[in-house]
């Protein structure tokens, strides 16, 4: 009985530090600002605006926010398309403001660093992938998306 309520009380608290993880990041619309730092590891999916979650994941404790979002007009485009971060691992949030399904890749020298399943509208995904310091392309890999623009770079420091 003692170890289901210690599983509770983690997952609890795990919860909890997502949850300031998700309130408190804050940074430029270019991707550059600050960053807050949180708790994180493997991919999940937010509920609207952020709200609720279906599991925590593990293993991102002090990793850079990146915050990202598909454009609320409909066109093949995030809300920026550049991105500095610094260390060996990276919390991304990806939102969907379009009426369009959209994902998000993170590759680099053609291979998958990580990646979202396709969301909708209202739809945010976490996502959490270890990388070494270098350049990667980030974009929507649904239909025509990334030949229409829908793509960017993400710059890991050491």
């Amino acid at each position: 009985m003692n170890s289901k309520i210690s599983v509770v009380g983690a997952i609890g608290a795990s919860l909890c530090a997502l949850a300031v993880v998700i309130a408190s990041c804050a940074g430029s619309p270019d991707g550059t600002g600050a960053h807050a730092h949180g708790t994180a590891g493997g991919a999940i999916t937010l509920g609207p605006e952020g709200a609720g979650d279906s599991g925590t994941p593990a293993g991102a404790a002090g990793a850079p926010v990146f915050r990202l979002a598909a454009r609320s007009d409909g066109s093949h485009a995030f809300d920026h398309n550049r991105h500095t971060a610094s260390g060996d691992r990276i919390v991304l949030l990806f939102r969907n403001d379009s009426g369009i399904p959209h994902d998000m890749v993170i590759e680099r020298d053609g291979r998958v660093a990580g990646r979202t399943r396709v969301i909708t509208k209202g739809e945010t995904q976490a996502l959490v992938t270890g990388l070494t310091p270098g350049r990667y392309a980030f974009y929507c890999s649904v239909g025509g998306h990334r030949s229409d623009g829908m793509e960017g770079v993400l710059e890991m420091t050491g």
